[in-house]
């Protein structure tokens, strides 16, 4: 028993290990036209969400957006 309690209490907190932690996971974009464009970082908050979440933001910027705030 105290071995399956261990077993599921390390599978519930690994994901907590892989996680970063990082100034803001929101960022809302503006263009001229005042469109507004969002990109978070899913609940996870892993590397690879980080890298997807910056990719966003530069996807945006490079189509004339900027960054109007970030939370």
């Amino acid at each position: 028993m105290i071995r399956l309690t261990t077993l599921l209490l390390s599978i519930l907190l690994l994901p907590g290990c892989a996680s970063v932690i990082s100034k803001h996971s929101r960022t809302i974009l503006m263009n001229s036209a005042g469109d507004r464009q969002e990109c978070t970082v899913d609940m996870l908050r892993t590397q690879v969400a980080y890298d997807r979440y910056k990719q966003c933001i530069e996807s945006y910027e490079e189509q004339g957006y900027e960054i109007w705030g970030q939370y």
